[in-house]
């Protein structure tokens, strides 16, 4: 028997995986492109203020103290959402016992990533692979769902789980109904991200498409004893330990205060009644323009009875009259539309290359010039851009001067050969994809320098070689700075609320005591309290500038 020779099992190799680049090309490109948007960067930018922080310093509670069924927020309970993103973060977190900024955001970055590659799988079962690709890249290079892809925030998350959650059910109603399991299982990880509103938003969608479909009876297919035993196995195990540790009461309390509340009388984030009419045209950018077109398109392909588009048109309508109807409105609410609008949005575009004629007639000729709009605004961005990032002006100015003749031939030539829409829709993509990155990093590059997270360390390190040998407390700090002290220094700082125990605290011998004070704060206090003994440490910031009080 030969040898078999390893120059030509290389060459075999190598050959196979050139012929699958070739036959997934789209599939390489999609993953390239979502892999940058949510990855570039994704620990570079500090701890942002507001909610975000907030979640990631539950985690480090979560993480330091132990208790990972009842939440805790500065050592009180939280209720008003549930723990699966705390508990993911501080799974990630507990590789170097430290939430960071890049272990607080990579769940939802990974859930958005995981999130375009199921749109892409799902989409390519019941059309075609360019229609697969267009869905996917649409949805990862709109602004709302990408950036929220790299926050840590809940709504992300919710996201992904309520669109695989219908993803699951469409595959289980038209393939094997073992994707019902998944249906499940994507329900009870939704309700432990943001509560029941994923259940009503699931089955809300699936009973008017059924309704649609004259198909009621499908309800009955559905796999209820093993959606009853993963519910009660999952969800029913962290809500009974929960109660025994909080109480009933309590929970049922928030569930009525987070969602009913929320819904007829909210306390916070009541916008007028137009509110998402005028939001979605930022949140969806740049395909924006699209919207309308896609509206009449669906409801055309609902009036042809095309299931598929049917059941997509289900999704972006019901969760839409939703979020039209609560008087609590925010535009990250509007999140779970995109992969429906994206798909919607994948077809319409799709039938304008194919040629194929749309009812009305002008829809075809208007969305192909919605295109060319869109490729001649990427355009001007490109020739803009270099006057505004390169140093010195003259330099920008000369690049941007060059680039509008090459623009103009490409154009010249691409129309010459008849295939200008496509390289038009191409273009697009390439420079949207190449501006959100080129935005992420200078709001990263902004973002450090506007905070004082790292900074903050790099001074008390100075003061203290070992915390631990040092007692840190913060002095009147509002939430948000007081959250962003407790995640850079990783430890769970005290408040001290009087000028009074703040003299005993700094005063005191038998520790070494270090103060973190906002400096306007301490502009205020500091005749009472500095004296020959301590020294006051500007941590130099553009927002929220703090001292660090310590002895000499």
């Amino acid at each position: 028997m030969k040898n078999a020779n390893p120059f030509s099992e290389c060459f075999l190799s190598q050959n196979k995986y050139l012929l699958y680049l070739r036959k997934e090309y789209l599939f390489v490109i999609l993953c390239i492109i979502s892999g940058l948007l949510f990855f570039f960067e994704l620990g570079g930018r500090s701890f942002e203020f507001r909610d975000v922080p907030r979640y990631a310093e539950m985690a480090r509670e979560m993480l330091h103290s132990g208790s990972w069924m009842v939440t805790k927020f500065h050592g009180h309970i939280y209720m008003s959402k549930p723990p699966m993103l705390m508990w993911l973060i501080a799974i990630f977190s507990s590789v170097g016992n430290q939430v960071t900024p890049l272990t607080a955001r990579l769940p939802n970055a990974l859930g958005g990533f995981a999130g375009v590659l199921m749109t892409y799988y799902f989409t390519q079962k019941f059309s075609t692979k360019r229609i697969a690709f267009l869905s996917a890249v649409i949805l990862t290079t709109c602004q709302k769902y990408f950036w929220h892809g790299r926050e840590a925030r809940t709504d992300m998350l919710f996201t992904v789980f309520v669109m695989f959650a219908l993803y699951f059910f469409y595959l289980g109603y038209k393939e094997k109904r073992g994707f019902y399991i998944g249906f499940y299982l994507a329900l009870v990880f939704a309700t432990l991200t943001k509560g029941p509103l994923g259940i009503i938003f699931a089955f809300s969608i699936i009973a008017v498409y059924l309704a649609l479909q004259r198909d009621l009876k499908a309800f009955k297919t559905m796999k209820w004893r093993w959606g009853g035993i993963i519910f009660i196995t999952l969800l029913g195990a962290w809500v009974s330990i929960f109660c025994l540790k909080v109480g009933i009461k309590p929970l049922l309390f928030t569930v009525k205060n987070e969602f009913i509340t929320r819904v007829n009388n909210p306390i916070s984030h009541a916008e007028p009644i137009y509110y998402y009419f005028v939001k979605i045209w930022t949140d969806f950018a740049p395909w924006s323009f699209f919207i309308p077109l896609a509206c009449i398109y669906a409801y055309k392909k609902w009036r042809e009875g095309n299931s598929h588009l049917t059941f997509i048109s289900c999704w972006l309508v019901v969760i839409f009259v939703f979020l039209f109807a609560a008087k609590a409105k925010c535009t990250r609410y509007m999140i779970p539309l995109f992969p429906a609008l994206s798909i919607l949005v994948a077809n319409l575009i799709n039938d304008t290359y194919e040629n194929i004629i749309l009812s009305p007639r002008w829809l075809t000729s208007v969305t192909r010039w919605v295109i060319l709009i869109l490729a001649v605004i990427a355009a001007a961005a490109v020739v803009a851009v270099p006057s505004y990032l390169l140093k010195p002006l003259w330099t920008g100015i000369i690049v941007s001067t060059l680039i509008i003749p090459i623009l103009i031939k490409s154009f010249l030539h691409f129309r010459k050969k008849g295939r200008l829409l496509k390289v038009s829709l191409a273009f697009v993509i390439l420079i949207t994809t190449i501006g959100w990155l080129i935005f992420l990093d200078q709001l990263t590059k902004e973002s450090n320098r506007r905070s004082f997270g790292p900074k903050l360390v790099s001074t008390v390190k100075e003061e203290s070689a070992s915390w631990n040998d040092y007692t840190i407390r913060g002095y009147k700090l509002d939430r948000s700075v007081w959250n962003i002290v407790n995640m850079n220094l990783n430890i769970s700082t005290p408040k001290i609320e009087s000028v009074e125990e703040l003299n005993q605290f700094m005063a005191s011998v038998e520790i070494k005591p270090i103060c973190i004070i906002e400096k306007i704060v301490f502009d205020k206090i500091k005749d009472d309290v500095l004296n020959d003994s301590l020294k006051a440490i500007d941590v130099y910031a553009k927002k929220h500038p703090l001292v660090v009080l310590t002895r000499k």
